[in-house]
């Protein structure tokens, strides 16, 4: 699903923008500082209610404003609506109407985003990993997120009886049957696609020049033993669990490890591998999620960035395979659409947008 039009206001330094956007490559051209990452910003927010710079609204909200929003119209028609307040308050609208949660945003406009915070899933906590994991388990698994809501309340709930510091017995079997119940779930789910993108993803590496890069394994850690069933591990860990205060297995420690020979992928691989390596990964999960429903929407910021001209293009091919469209950030347009201009139609004609203090402003396709 491709969005056709963007409006946003009071985002950042971005005062206003309407955009019309076309399927295929959009490139955002323009100095550092100027507003082009905002922009990829604001689509963000427009699929998930949030950022993914900051995790607090009123640092997005334009200095002396009392708040920001954020439209967009698909190319099937729907309409997507953000607005966020200073005070904390705001609202989320599908089709003019009030969405009960952010997850349904991200339902109508599924989106991968490659930026400087990409290397994370590589070098950054289990928690980053999980979240990638679950991008994808969410969109082709319709039963999980459900469960893994089930799963977050049991957690609570068992958590808040750990840190009374006295082990109510019949009340804690309860809450963790329902822990083990919707966990055993959430990992059959997980299990079930982490399968299929491990397929994607090696597939991706192999089709890349001999290198680290193309010997990388990935592997799944459910987050407890695998001998044990979830109900067994919760019993045997609840003493240690009751001295720390919190639940230390389950879905919930789950991770994602990516090696080679034995070594962490982010300690033998250069910076312009590392980025190649998210690049794939994101592409592998875009094609799993592609064969069950609408194509994702790429928001890629500085490619050129760590990525010579030849991985440039091999990254372009992915994404033209398994993308409705992609929102490209650049300095310079002739950098920033050498790798489009190679492929085939629609991917060819780059829309090309300049942006300069917050302003964007439209130009001729790259192509001419």
């Amino acid at each position: 699903m491709a969005l056709n039009r963007l409006q946003l206001s009071n985002f950042r330094n971005i005062t206003f923008a309407e955009l019309s956007l076309v399927q295929g490559v959009n490139l955002f051209c323009g100095p550092n500082g100027s507003g082009k990452t905002s922009l990829l910003e604001a689509v963000h927010m427009l699929s998930t209610g949030r950022s993914f710079r900051s995790r607090k609204h009123k640092a997005v909200i334009q200095e002396g404003a009392l708040g920001l929003t954020v439209f967009g119209r698909l190319s099937g028609g729907d309409s997507l609506g953000v607005e966020r307040l200073a005070d904390g308050g705001g609202r989320i609208r599908i089709n003019r109407a009030p969405a009960s949660s952010s997850s349904q945003l991200a339902s109508c406009l599924p989106l991968q985003v490659i930026n400087s915070d990409s290397f994370s899933a590589l070098d950054g906590g289990p928690g980053v990993r999980r979240r990638l994991l679950d991008w994808a388990v969410f969109h082709v698994e319709h039963s999980f997120a459900e469960a893994w809501k089930n799963y977050q309340i049991a957690l609570s709930q068992r958590n808040a009886l750990l840190r009374r510091g006295k082990i109510v017995p019949d009340l804690l079997s309860v809450w963790e049957r329902r822990l083990a119940e919707s966990g055993e779930h959430v990992d059959a789910l997980r299990q079930r696609l982490f399968a299929g993108l491990n397929a994607a993803l090696t597939a991706l590496l192999k089709s890349l020049p001999d290198s680290p890069l193309s010997r990388i394994e990935m592997s799944y850690r459910r987050g407890w033993r695998k001998e044990v069933s979830l109900i067994q591990a919760l019993e045997e860990s609840r003493q240690g669990d009751l001295a720390q205060g919190n639940t230390r297995v389950g879905p919930h420690r789950a991770d994602l490890r990516f090696s080679a020979s034995g070594e962490a992928a982010y300690q033998i691989l250069s910076r312009g591998q590392q980025k190649m390596l998210v690049c794939a990964l994101r592409t592998a999960m875009a094609e799993l999620v592609c064969r069950h429903r609408e194509k994702p929407v790429f928001l890629v910021d500085d490619l050129p960035s760590e990525l010579d001209e030849l991985n440039q293009l091999q990254f372009a091919r992915w994404v033209s395979r398994c993308a409705s469209q992609v929102l490209v950030t650049g300095i310079e347009v002739e950098a920033t659409s050498r790798p489009w201009l190679a492929l085939s139609p629609p991917w060819n004609s780059p829309k090309v947008f300049h942006v300069e203090h917050g302003h964007i402003s439209a130009e001729s396709s790259a192509a001419t």
